[in-house]
């Protein structure tokens, strides 16, 4: 469980530092792929994952951060759609992890060797409120 907690915690620090953030009046939307075989298989079994090269995570987290004080988890309703080269659109699920103080949500999705992938994310911490959208695109490759 530890180990979950720090991986998301350097996905979410790497994140900021490539810029994978965005920022929504008060709210930050973060966003970050990673590989299913950085997770332990046992933490892939506890939340139901599957470690493969054929799969990748989405990860996406909401904070909010006031002045000299470290960012807040925030809960949020989240949703993705990851498209292909040829135009194919799949809707993504995701899986809510809470440890402690913070909360991400992780969607597994499938990738293929050399695959240009877009992403669509919409974040709401509301169901009035206005939705937080990212569009991102990752170069995937299957060793």
């Amino acid at each position: 469980m530890k180990w979950l907690i720090g991986l998301v915690t350097t996905l979410m620090l790497s994140t900021a530092q490539a810029n994978q953030v965005s920022q929504f009046g008060q709210y930050q939307l973060h966003y970050n792929t990673f590989e299913s075989t950085f997770l332990t298989p046992d933490i892939a079994h506890q939340y139901g994952l599957t470690r493969t090269k054929g799969q990748a995570i989405l990860n996406i987290a909401v904070t909010t951060q006031a002045e000299g004080e470290l960012p807040q988890s925030q809960r949020a309703m989240v949703s993705a759609k990851v498209t292909n080269l040829l135009g194919q659109i799949v809707p993504l699920s995701f899986i809510t992890i809470e440890e402690g103080d913070s909360i991400y949500y992780l969607a597994p999705f499938t990738k293929t060797d050399d695959d240009i992938l877009k992403f669509t994310v919409e974040a709401k911490v509301s169901a009035d409120s206005a939705p937080m959208t990212v569009n991102f695109q990752r170069h995937f490759y299957v060793d």
